[in-house]
């Protein structure tokens, strides 16, 4: 245990998705996630209870209405449905959302409740105790059949996943689990069956009798487990943002005032350059995306998976540690153009923007490349927020200055000056709000500077801001302050209609997005 920690170590709680996900994440973080009892005196992380948990209510709604005589028709279905969410404060999307969602579990259980005859609900969350200070448990529903069939299911707000070849740890530990659990009368069968609650889609991915499940989890999942436990390492990452410490801990650069919010939100949030520019572009997009999960149309915009090609392509290159030439860049079939999984369409369609990158790639003789799109991550205690950054590259170039280098594409023309990049490009204030806010790197210089690329079919520039220039850091935290200050204190995440609706990829759930119609018609006008 750490200094600034307090509780009863020896107290356990393990989940199957813990068992799944945390054995190879921070050490720390998941060590604390299974140990309910310890936490910190210093910090405690803040929970937003204004919006109930999207998977908690769909569940329980659903699992509610197995026996409600109005679900043998449509009507009587989405009218028992309406009536048990009435009461519960959902936004307007995730309503139409769980709406959807818990008419498609009803349906596949009846599907599932036809294979399996006298199939019947038994409880949420199964807890047993194979130790004395240990839980195990799984959140998921639990079933059980007459003839000692039991059956655990996962569920997904989107489609169910291609199956693996061999039950993966959350499975296992769930199937394990539900052996466990107290049986009403002697068990021949464990299945775990996974639901997509976006499609109605189903599958089983695991079926065995209650020995075999035992071995498995022996041998599948109980080595993680136990990796868990014992392990302290702490490394800063996405889990950040629900771990327990995150406002004490080491691992966590400092980075108070970085959003310049005198107090701090609803509840400790985590965010990113990214998050802030979707949330102008609309509130209830980034919440129903980076909150509530809704499940949303995979197929990135034109633009955004150009730009993902080009940064893929740019980073490879640049792991080599040295300038980028037109060699790099010839036919799609040569091995020195590293086109990895791209087609040869997606290549012909991002190679003008590469040859704009060889004329300006900024790495030369000397040049000492420290990181490549590693993600930085920083705690601004002000406003109980997680700072996420992901530099496209930081290096030290021949004359020993730091350089933070980010690259952007775009289709339209290049901004004239510093200036127009700064306003077009949000990364900008950002990334120079690292230093205003402290951030120094792993190599002290001093010298440093922020460049910014911006490369289009025909034509490149490099924008340079230097880090040690007071006016221009002030400048940053006032950007970043106004851009964040609406995010930082909404509750509400209201829509906001527009054009950008047409390729938003929550839509289907927005009560707010305009029909087909209403786009076809704003378009002729």
């Amino acid at each position: 245990m750490r200094p600034n920690l307090v509780g009863r170590a020896h107290i356990l709680k393990i989940s199957a998705t813990d068992v799944q996900e945390r054995s190879s994440t921070c050490g720390m973080g998941g060590a604390l996630k299974v140990r309910p009892d310890v936490v910190s005196p210093e910090w405690r992380r803040r929970r937003d209870d204004t919006h109930p948990f999207l998977g908690g209510v769909i569940r329980e709604a659903a699992c509610a209405l197995h026996d409600d005589p109005r679900v043998e028709t449509w009507e009587g279905t989405h009218a028992a449905i309406r009536e048990k969410l009435a009461a519960v404060p959902l936004h307007p999307a995730t309503r139409r959302y769980a709406e959807h969602a818990i008419a498609n579990y009803l349906e596949v259980h009846e599907v599932l409740s036809a294979e399996t005859p006298g199939l019947e609900f038994r409880c949420f969350d199964p807890k047993v105790f194979p130790e004395p200070s240990g839980t195990l448990t799984v959140w998921a529903p639990l079933y059980e059949s007459p003839h000692g069939i039991r059956e655990i299911r996962k569920i997904r707000m989107g489609s169910v996943r291609a199956k693996p070849k061999e039950p993966d740890r959350w499975t296992v530990v769930a199937a394990h689990v539900a052996g466990l659990f107290p049986p009403q009368r002697a068990l021949s069968l464990i299945r775990v069956v996974e639901i997509g609650l976006n499609d109605a889609s189903y599958q089983v991915l695991f079926e065995a009798t209650p020995e075999v499940v035992r071995s498995t989890f022996t041998t599948v999942a109980l080595p993680h487990l136990q990796k868990i436990i014992s392990a302290d390492s702490v490394h800063p990452g996405t889990f950040c943002k629900d771990c327990k410490i995150a406002g004490c801990c080491d691992a966590l650069d400092k980075w108070d005032g970085f959003l310049g919010q005198p107090t701090p939100g609803a509840a400790t949030r985590s965010v990113s350059a990214r998050d802030i520019e979707l949330y102008d572009i609309c509130p209830a997009q980034w919440f129903l995306t980076y909150s509530q999960f809704v499940p949303k149309k995979t197929a990135p915009g034109a633009a955004s998976h150009r730009g993902r090609l080009v940064h893929e392509w740019i980073a490879t290159a640049h792991s080599r540690t040295q300038k980028c030439t037109l060699e790099d860049i010839g036919d799609f079939r040569e091995q020195e153009t590293r086109t990895g999984t791209m087609s040869e369409d997606e290549y012909a369609e991002i190679q003008p923007y590469l040859a704009q990158h060889v004329e300006i790639c900024p790495l030369n003789t000397g040049s000492q490349i420290i990181s490549i799109e590693a993600p930085l991550y920083g705690y601004d205690a002000s406003a109980d927020v997680i700072i996420a950054s992901t530099p496209d590259m930081i290096f030290v170039d021949g004359d020993g200055s730091l350089v933070i280098r980010e690259t952007k594409t775009t289709s339209r023309e290049i901004p004239e000056d510093s200036a127009g990049a700064f306003d077009q490009f949000f990364a900008s204030a950002w990334l120079l709000n690292l230093f205003a806010s402290g951030y120094r790197g792993p190599y002290q210089s001093t010298s440093a500077r922020l460049e910014l690329e911006v490369i289009s079919t025909s034509e490149s520039n490099v924008f340079t801001w230097d880090l040690a220039d007071a006016g221009v850091l002030r400048m940053a935290k006032k950007e970043v302050r106004l851009r964040a200050k609406s995010w930082h204190r909404d509750t509400t995440w209201e829509a906001n209609p527009g054009k950008h609706c047409t390729w938003c990829p929550v839509k289907s759930w927005c009560p707010e997005a305009p029909t087909e119609d209403a786009v076809d018609a704003d378009a002729l006008d």
